[in-house]
Protein backbone atom coordinates (compact mmCIF):
# COMPACT_ATOMS: atom_id res chain seq x y z
CA UNK A 1 0.00 0.00 0.00
CA UNK A 2 1.40 3.44 -0.88
CA UNK A 3 2.73 5.51 1.95
CA UNK A 4 0.83 8.60 3.05
CA UNK A 5 2.53 11.97 2.78
CA UNK A 6 4.50 12.55 5.96
CA UNK A 7 3.00 15.33 8.12
CA UNK A 8 5.17 18.16 9.45
CA UNK A 9 5.15 20.50 12.43
CA UNK A 10 3.64 23.92 11.82
CA UNK A 11 6.77 25.95 12.68
CA UNK A 12 10.41 25.77 13.74
CA UNK A 13 9.49 26.65 17.31
CA UNK A 14 6.94 23.86 17.63
CA UNK A 15 9.45 21.39 16.16
CA UNK A 16 12.02 22.43 18.77
CA UNK A 17 9.48 22.24 21.61
CA UNK A 18 8.21 18.83 20.52
CA UNK A 19 11.68 17.39 19.93
CA UNK A 20 12.91 18.82 23.22
CA UNK A 21 9.89 17.20 24.85
CA UNK A 22 10.87 13.87 23.32
CA UNK A 23 14.39 14.20 24.74
CA UNK A 24 13.33 15.60 28.12
CA UNK A 25 11.80 12.85 30.20
CA UNK A 26 12.26 10.87 33.37
CA UNK A 27 15.87 10.33 32.35
CA UNK A 28 16.59 14.02 32.91
CA UNK A 29 14.88 14.45 36.27
CA UNK A 30 14.64 11.04 37.92
CA UNK A 31 17.53 9.29 36.16
CA UNK A 32 20.04 12.14 36.05
CA UNK A 33 19.68 13.11 39.71
CA UNK A 34 20.06 9.61 41.14
CA UNK A 35 22.93 8.66 38.77
CA UNK A 36 24.71 11.95 39.50
CA UNK A 37 24.16 11.39 43.22
CA UNK A 38 25.48 7.84 43.03
CA UNK A 39 28.64 8.98 41.21
CA UNK A 40 29.49 11.87 43.50
CA UNK A 41 28.21 14.86 41.55
CA UNK A 42 30.77 17.12 39.85
CA UNK A 43 33.12 14.45 38.47
CA UNK A 44 30.21 12.62 36.87
CA UNK A 45 28.78 15.84 35.43
CA UNK A 46 32.17 16.74 33.91
CA UNK A 47 32.33 13.41 32.04
CA UNK A 48 28.61 13.60 31.24
CA UNK A 49 29.06 16.99 29.54
CA UNK A 50 31.89 15.62 27.40
CA UNK A 51 29.82 12.55 26.47
CA UNK A 52 26.81 14.72 25.67
CA UNK A 53 28.82 17.10 23.48
CA UNK A 54 30.99 14.64 21.56
CA UNK A 55 29.00 11.39 21.50
CA UNK A 56 25.27 11.80 22.17
CA UNK A 57 24.76 15.12 20.34
CA UNK A 58 26.46 14.04 17.07
CA UNK A 59 24.34 10.85 17.10
CA UNK A 60 21.28 13.00 17.84
CA UNK A 61 22.05 15.15 14.75
CA UNK A 62 22.72 12.04 12.64
CA UNK A 63 19.41 10.46 13.66
CA UNK A 64 17.48 13.68 12.92
CA UNK A 65 19.20 13.92 9.52
CA UNK A 66 18.26 10.33 8.67
CA UNK A 67 14.64 11.13 9.53
CA UNK A 68 14.69 14.25 7.36
CA UNK A 69 16.19 12.30 4.43
CA UNK A 70 13.83 9.34 4.73
CA UNK A 71 10.54 11.12 5.59
CA UNK A 72 9.05 7.86 6.86
CA UNK A 73 9.06 5.47 9.81
CA UNK A 74 12.54 4.26 10.90
CA UNK A 75 12.30 0.85 9.20
CA UNK A 76 11.26 2.31 5.85
CA UNK A 77 13.78 5.14 6.15
CA UNK A 78 16.76 2.87 6.79
CA UNK A 79 15.67 0.38 4.12
CA UNK A 80 15.19 3.11 1.51
CA UNK A 81 18.42 4.96 2.31
CA UNK A 82 20.39 1.71 2.39
CA UNK A 83 18.99 0.64 -0.99
CA UNK A 84 19.74 4.07 -2.49
CA UNK A 85 23.48 3.57 -2.00
CA UNK A 86 23.53 -0.14 -2.78
CA UNK A 87 24.31 -1.12 0.81
CA UNK A 88 24.51 -4.84 1.37
CA UNK A 89 23.96 -4.67 5.12
CA UNK A 90 20.34 -5.07 6.32
CA UNK A 91 20.11 -1.58 7.84
CA UNK A 92 16.34 -1.84 8.19
CA UNK A 93 16.78 -4.51 10.87
CA UNK A 94 18.21 -1.79 13.10
CA UNK A 95 14.93 0.02 12.56
CA UNK A 96 12.95 -3.06 13.56
CA UNK A 97 15.12 -3.47 16.64
CA UNK A 98 14.40 0.15 17.52
CA UNK A 99 10.64 -0.34 17.13
CA UNK A 100 10.73 -3.31 19.49
CA UNK A 101 12.90 -1.33 21.91
CA UNK A 102 10.48 1.61 22.05
CA UNK A 103 7.67 -0.73 23.08
CA UNK A 104 9.86 -2.48 25.65
CA UNK A 105 11.04 0.86 27.10
CA UNK A 106 7.44 2.03 27.34
CA UNK A 107 6.48 -1.19 29.09
CA UNK A 108 8.52 -0.22 32.18
CA UNK A 109 8.34 3.54 31.59
CA UNK A 110 4.54 3.37 31.87
CA UNK A 111 4.77 1.60 35.23
CA UNK A 112 7.15 4.19 36.68
CA UNK A 113 5.07 7.03 35.21
CA UNK A 114 1.89 5.44 36.53
CA UNK A 115 3.34 5.36 40.03
CA UNK A 116 4.30 9.03 39.63
CA UNK A 117 0.68 9.91 38.74
CA UNK A 118 -0.53 7.90 41.74
CA UNK A 119 1.85 9.73 44.06
CA UNK A 120 0.78 13.08 42.62
CA UNK A 121 -2.85 12.20 43.26
CA UNK A 122 -1.98 11.11 46.80
CA UNK A 123 -0.05 14.35 47.37
CA UNK A 124 -2.99 16.44 46.12
CA UNK A 125 -5.26 14.59 48.54
CA UNK A 126 -2.89 15.51 51.41
CA UNK A 127 -1.29 12.09 51.83
CA UNK A 128 2.33 11.62 52.96
CA UNK A 129 2.69 15.16 54.33
CA UNK A 130 2.51 14.10 57.98
CA UNK A 131 3.93 10.61 57.60
CA UNK A 132 7.17 9.37 59.06
CA UNK A 133 9.97 8.00 56.90
CA UNK A 134 8.98 4.45 57.87
CA UNK A 135 5.36 5.11 56.90
CA UNK A 136 6.38 6.34 53.45
CA UNK A 137 8.63 3.34 52.89
CA UNK A 138 5.77 1.06 53.92
CA UNK A 139 3.39 2.87 51.54
CA UNK A 140 5.84 2.38 48.68
CA UNK A 141 6.24 -1.32 49.49
CA UNK A 142 2.47 -1.88 49.81
CA UNK A 143 1.79 -0.01 46.55
CA UNK A 144 4.17 -2.27 44.62
CA UNK A 145 3.17 -5.52 46.36
CA UNK A 146 -0.39 -5.54 44.94
CA UNK A 147 -0.31 -5.52 41.10
CA UNK A 148 -3.84 -4.06 40.86
CA UNK A 149 -2.89 -0.47 41.69
CA UNK A 150 0.25 -0.25 39.52
CA UNK A 151 -1.59 -1.82 36.57
CA UNK A 152 -4.46 0.65 36.90
CA UNK A 153 -2.16 3.69 36.94
CA UNK A 154 -0.06 2.23 34.14
CA UNK A 155 -3.23 1.84 32.07
CA UNK A 156 -4.10 5.49 32.72
CA UNK A 157 -0.68 6.62 31.52
CA UNK A 158 -0.88 4.39 28.41
CA UNK A 159 -4.33 5.83 27.62
CA UNK A 160 -3.08 9.41 27.93
CA UNK A 161 -0.17 8.62 25.61
CA UNK A 162 -2.40 6.89 23.05
CA UNK A 163 -4.95 9.72 23.06
CA UNK A 164 -2.26 12.30 22.23
CA UNK A 165 -0.54 10.22 19.53
CA UNK A 166 -3.88 9.23 17.96
CA UNK A 167 -4.71 12.92 17.48
CA UNK A 168 -1.92 13.31 14.94
CA UNK A 169 1.30 15.30 14.66
CA UNK A 170 -0.18 18.80 14.83
CA UNK A 171 -3.40 18.06 16.70
CA UNK A 172 -1.76 15.73 19.23
CA UNK A 173 2.03 15.79 19.62
CA UNK A 174 2.49 19.47 18.71
CA UNK A 175 -0.44 20.74 20.79
CA UNK A 176 0.57 18.68 23.83
CA UNK A 177 4.19 19.80 23.60
CA UNK A 178 3.23 23.48 23.31
CA UNK A 179 1.25 23.11 26.53
CA UNK A 180 3.44 20.80 28.59
CA UNK A 181 6.95 22.02 27.76
CA UNK A 182 6.47 25.63 28.95
CA UNK A 183 4.57 24.35 32.00
CA UNK A 184 7.38 21.90 32.76
CA UNK A 185 10.06 24.59 32.54
CA UNK A 186 7.98 27.00 34.65
CA UNK A 187 7.39 24.43 37.41
CA UNK A 188 11.02 23.34 37.41
CA UNK A 189 12.21 26.95 37.64
CA UNK A 190 9.81 27.57 40.51
CA UNK A 191 11.14 24.51 42.36
CA UNK A 192 14.73 25.74 41.94
CA UNK A 193 13.76 29.10 43.48
CA UNK A 194 11.95 27.33 46.32
CA UNK A 195 14.94 25.05 46.95
CA UNK A 196 17.32 28.03 46.91
CA UNK A 197 15.24 29.71 49.62
CA UNK A 198 14.44 26.75 51.87
CA UNK A 199 17.22 24.21 51.18
CA UNK A 200 21.00 23.97 51.40
CA UNK A 201 21.54 25.54 47.99
CA UNK A 202 25.24 26.34 48.43
CA UNK A 203 26.02 22.77 49.42
CA UNK A 204 24.11 21.47 46.39
CA UNK A 205 25.96 23.80 44.01
CA UNK A 206 29.29 22.66 45.45
CA UNK A 207 28.24 19.02 45.11
CA UNK A 208 27.21 19.46 41.47
CA UNK A 209 29.86 21.89 40.23
CA UNK A 210 32.64 22.02 42.82
CA UNK A 211 35.61 20.20 41.37
CA UNK A 212 36.92 18.65 44.55
CA UNK A 213 37.44 15.07 45.66
CA UNK A 214 36.52 13.75 42.20
CA UNK A 215 37.02 10.05 41.56
CA UNK A 216 37.13 8.92 37.92
CA UNK A 217 36.86 5.33 36.79
CA UNK A 218 35.45 3.07 34.04
CA UNK A 219 32.08 2.71 35.77
CA UNK A 220 31.67 6.49 35.99
CA UNK A 221 32.49 6.77 32.28
CA UNK A 222 29.97 4.07 31.39
CA UNK A 223 27.28 5.67 33.55
CA UNK A 224 27.94 9.10 32.04
CA UNK A 225 27.82 7.92 28.42
CA UNK A 226 24.79 5.74 29.09
CA UNK A 227 23.01 8.62 30.79
CA UNK A 228 23.85 10.96 27.91
CA UNK A 229 22.31 8.52 25.41
CA UNK A 230 19.25 7.85 27.56
CA UNK A 231 18.83 11.54 28.34
CA UNK A 232 18.48 12.71 24.72
CA UNK A 233 16.67 9.54 23.66
CA UNK A 234 18.84 8.50 20.71
CA UNK A 235 19.24 5.00 19.34
CA UNK A 236 15.69 3.63 19.00
CA UNK A 237 14.18 5.72 16.20
CA UNK A 238 12.09 8.18 18.21
CA UNK A 239 14.36 11.07 17.22
CA UNK A 240 14.35 9.80 13.64
CA UNK A 241 10.57 10.02 13.43
CA UNK A 242 10.78 13.58 14.77
CA UNK A 243 13.26 14.34 11.98
CA UNK A 244 10.76 12.99 9.46
CA UNK A 245 8.20 15.51 10.76
CA UNK A 246 10.68 18.40 10.42
CA UNK A 247 9.72 21.21 8.05
CA UNK A 248 12.06 22.30 5.27
CA UNK A 249 12.51 25.69 6.97
CA UNK A 250 14.18 24.19 10.05
CA UNK A 251 17.93 24.73 10.47
CA UNK A 252 18.75 21.23 11.73
CA UNK A 253 22.09 21.89 13.50
CA UNK A 254 20.76 25.01 15.24
CA UNK A 255 17.51 23.28 16.24
CA UNK A 256 19.48 20.29 17.54
CA UNK A 257 21.65 22.67 19.54
CA UNK A 258 18.59 24.24 21.15
CA UNK A 259 17.10 20.84 21.96
CA UNK A 260 20.29 19.50 23.56
CA UNK A 261 20.76 22.77 25.47
CA UNK A 262 17.21 22.54 26.84
CA UNK A 263 17.76 18.88 27.68
CA UNK A 264 20.94 19.71 29.60
CA UNK A 265 19.34 22.71 31.32
CA UNK A 266 16.46 20.58 32.61
CA UNK A 267 18.87 17.95 33.98
CA UNK A 268 20.98 20.54 35.80
CA UNK A 269 17.94 22.45 37.04
CA UNK A 270 16.51 19.18 38.35
CA UNK A 271 19.71 18.72 40.33
CA UNK A 272 19.45 22.28 41.69
CA UNK A 273 15.81 21.65 42.61
CA UNK A 274 16.30 18.29 44.33
CA UNK A 275 19.74 18.25 45.97
CA UNK A 276 19.23 21.40 48.11
CA UNK A 277 16.15 19.78 49.62
CA UNK A 278 18.07 16.56 50.28
CA UNK A 279 21.04 18.29 51.90
CA UNK A 280 18.76 20.63 53.84
CA UNK A 281 17.02 17.62 55.37
CA UNK A 282 20.25 15.78 56.13
CA UNK A 283 19.72 13.16 53.39
CA UNK A 284 22.50 11.51 51.42
CA UNK A 285 22.55 12.18 47.64
CA UNK A 286 23.50 8.65 46.58
CA UNK A 287 20.23 6.97 47.54
CA UNK A 288 19.67 5.42 44.11
CA UNK A 289 16.42 4.88 42.16
CA UNK A 290 14.31 5.21 45.34
CA UNK A 291 15.04 8.94 45.31
CA UNK A 292 11.65 9.89 43.82
CA UNK A 293 9.36 7.41 45.56
CA UNK A 294 10.85 7.22 49.05
CA UNK A 295 13.49 9.84 49.81
CA UNK A 296 11.83 12.93 48.33
CA UNK A 297 8.39 12.19 49.85
CA UNK A 298 10.15 12.06 53.23
CA UNK A 299 11.58 15.50 52.48
CA UNK A 300 8.20 16.83 51.32
CA UNK A 301 6.67 15.69 54.61
CA UNK A 302 9.10 17.89 56.53
CA UNK A 303 9.37 21.12 54.53
CA UNK A 304 7.04 24.17 54.50
CA UNK A 305 4.26 23.87 51.91
CA UNK A 306 5.16 20.24 51.35
CA UNK A 307 1.71 19.34 49.95
CA UNK A 308 1.95 21.91 47.15
CA UNK A 309 5.62 21.21 46.44
CA UNK A 310 5.00 17.44 46.28
CA UNK A 311 2.03 17.81 43.92
CA UNK A 312 3.89 20.19 41.60
CA UNK A 313 6.93 17.91 41.58
CA UNK A 314 4.93 14.83 40.61
CA UNK A 315 2.96 16.85 38.03
CA UNK A 316 6.32 18.00 36.62
CA UNK A 317 7.46 14.39 36.36
CA UNK A 318 4.16 13.38 34.72
CA UNK A 319 4.58 16.03 32.01
CA UNK A 320 8.20 14.97 31.46
CA UNK A 321 7.15 11.34 31.12
CA UNK A 322 4.34 12.16 28.68
CA UNK A 323 6.44 14.36 26.39
CA UNK A 324 8.81 11.41 25.93
CA UNK A 325 6.24 8.61 25.79
CA UNK A 326 4.27 10.19 22.95
CA UNK A 327 7.43 10.21 20.83
CA UNK A 328 8.35 6.64 21.81
CA UNK A 329 4.91 5.46 20.70
CA UNK A 330 5.10 7.37 17.41
CA UNK A 331 7.53 5.14 15.42
CA UNK A 332 5.44 1.98 15.76
CA UNK A 333 2.28 3.99 15.10
CA UNK A 334 3.86 5.45 11.95
CA UNK A 335 4.93 1.98 10.79
CA UNK A 336 1.40 0.62 11.12
CA UNK A 337 0.11 3.70 9.30
CA UNK A 338 2.55 3.00 6.50
CA UNK A 339 1.06 -0.50 6.34
CA UNK A 340 -2.43 0.95 5.91
CA UNK A 341 -3.74 0.98 9.49
CA UNK A 342 -5.61 4.11 10.58
CA UNK A 343 -3.59 6.27 12.95
CA UNK A 344 -6.00 6.13 15.89
CA UNK A 345 -6.25 2.34 15.66
CA UNK A 346 -2.47 2.01 15.42
CA UNK A 347 -1.85 4.28 18.41
CA UNK A 348 -4.36 2.53 20.68
CA UNK A 349 -3.21 -0.94 19.54
CA UNK A 350 0.42 -0.15 20.37
CA UNK A 351 -0.56 1.39 23.71
CA UNK A 352 -2.54 -1.77 24.45
CA UNK A 353 0.53 -3.89 23.70
CA UNK A 354 2.61 -1.67 26.00
CA UNK A 355 0.08 -2.16 28.78
CA UNK A 356 0.11 -5.96 28.38
CA UNK A 357 3.92 -6.01 28.52
CA UNK A 358 3.90 -3.67 31.53
CA UNK A 359 2.62 -6.59 33.60
CA UNK A 360 6.16 -8.03 33.46
CA UNK A 361 7.53 -4.96 35.25
CA UNK A 362 4.61 -4.76 37.68
CA UNK A 363 5.06 -8.41 38.66
CA UNK A 364 8.84 -7.89 38.93
CA UNK A 365 8.09 -5.53 41.82
CA UNK A 366 5.68 -7.95 43.52
CA UNK A 367 5.13 -11.71 43.17
CA UNK A 368 7.99 -12.17 40.67
CA UNK A 369 10.53 -10.11 42.61
CA UNK A 370 12.67 -13.23 43.10
CA UNK A 371 11.96 -14.80 39.71
CA UNK A 372 15.04 -14.58 37.47
CA UNK A 373 14.05 -15.92 34.01
CA UNK A 374 17.59 -16.03 32.58
CA UNK A 375 19.42 -17.25 35.68
CA UNK A 376 20.46 -20.39 33.81
CA UNK A 377 22.73 -18.36 31.50
CA UNK A 378 24.40 -16.37 34.26
CA UNK A 379 21.91 -13.56 34.79
CA UNK A 380 21.06 -14.47 38.36
CA UNK A 381 19.41 -11.61 40.23
CA UNK A 382 17.88 -10.05 37.11
CA UNK A 383 14.08 -9.81 37.08
CA UNK A 384 12.08 -9.13 33.92
CA UNK A 385 12.29 -5.43 34.72
CA UNK A 386 16.09 -5.59 35.06
CA UNK A 387 16.47 -7.53 31.82
CA UNK A 388 14.30 -5.13 29.82
CA UNK A 389 15.80 -1.96 31.28
CA UNK A 390 19.45 -3.03 31.11
CA UNK A 391 19.01 -4.75 27.75
CA UNK A 392 17.67 -1.58 26.16
CA UNK A 393 19.96 0.90 27.94
CA UNK A 394 23.20 -1.08 27.72
CA UNK A 395 22.75 -2.89 24.40
CA UNK A 396 19.99 -1.55 22.13
CA UNK A 397 20.59 2.20 22.61
CA UNK A 398 24.37 2.00 21.94
CA UNK A 399 23.88 -0.39 18.99
CA UNK A 400 21.26 1.91 17.50
CA UNK A 401 23.46 4.96 18.01
CA UNK A 402 26.42 3.13 16.48
CA UNK A 403 24.34 2.04 13.46
CA UNK A 404 23.06 5.57 12.83
CA UNK A 405 26.58 6.97 13.05
CA UNK A 406 27.90 4.31 10.66
CA UNK A 407 25.05 4.92 8.22
CA UNK A 408 25.74 8.66 8.12
CA UNK A 409 29.53 8.49 8.40
CA UNK A 410 30.23 5.53 6.15
CA UNK A 411 27.07 4.40 4.35
CA UNK A 412 25.75 7.60 2.78
CA UNK A 413 27.61 10.07 0.56
CA UNK A 414 29.11 12.93 2.55
CA UNK A 415 27.38 15.55 0.40
CA UNK A 416 23.98 13.96 1.00
CA UNK A 417 24.37 14.29 4.76
CA UNK A 418 25.54 17.88 4.37
CA UNK A 419 22.52 18.71 2.19
CA UNK A 420 20.19 17.28 4.84
CA UNK A 421 21.51 19.63 7.50
CA UNK A 422 22.38 22.01 5.69
CA UNK A 423 25.55 23.54 7.17
CA UNK A 424 27.51 26.24 5.32
CA UNK A 425 30.45 26.47 7.75
CA UNK A 426 33.10 24.14 6.27
CA UNK A 427 35.18 23.81 9.44
CA UNK A 428 32.17 23.09 11.65
CA UNK A 429 30.79 20.51 9.20
CA UNK A 430 34.18 18.78 8.93
CA UNK A 431 34.40 18.56 12.74
CA UNK A 432 30.86 17.19 13.02
CA UNK A 433 31.37 14.68 10.22
CA UNK A 434 34.69 13.45 11.60
CA UNK A 435 33.13 13.06 15.04
CA UNK A 436 30.26 10.96 13.66
CA UNK A 437 32.56 8.97 11.35
CA UNK A 438 35.38 8.20 13.76
CA UNK A 439 34.93 9.32 17.38
CA UNK A 440 31.40 8.04 17.99
CA UNK A 441 32.06 4.46 16.76
CA UNK A 442 35.32 4.30 18.74
CA UNK A 443 33.68 5.60 21.92
CA UNK A 444 30.71 3.24 21.69
CA UNK A 445 33.07 0.36 20.90
CA UNK A 446 35.11 1.19 24.01
CA UNK A 447 31.90 1.26 26.02
CA UNK A 448 31.03 -2.28 24.88
CA UNK A 449 34.55 -3.52 25.62
CA UNK A 450 34.45 -2.11 29.18
CA UNK A 451 31.00 -3.62 29.72
CA UNK A 452 32.16 -7.03 28.40
CA UNK A 453 35.19 -7.16 30.68
CA UNK A 454 33.36 -5.64 33.64
CA UNK A 455 36.00 -2.99 34.18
Amino acid sequence: MPQNKQPTFSSRLTFILATAGSAIGLGNIWGFTYVAGKNGGAGFIFVYLIALAFIATPVFIAELALGRMGKADPVTTLKTLGASVGARLPWHWVGWMGLVATIMVLSFYSVIAGQIIAYGYNALAGGMTSWSADAIREYDAVFKSDPTGPLLWSAIFCALTAAIVASGVRGGIERASKLMMPALLLMLGGMVVYSAITGAFGQAVDFLFGFNAMTFGPQLFMDAVGQAFFSVGVGVGGIMIMGSYMGSDVDLPRAAGWVVAMDLAVALLAGLAIFPLLFGSGMEPGVGPGLVFVTLPVVFAEIPGGVIVAFLFFLLLTFAALTSSIVMLSPTTAKLQQMGVKRWIAAWAMAGLVFVLSTLTVLSFSSWSEFYPLASIGLEGHTWFDLIREGVNNIVLPIGGLAFALMVGWGLPKDRFRAALPLDNDALFSLLYATIRYLVPLAIGALFIMAAFGS
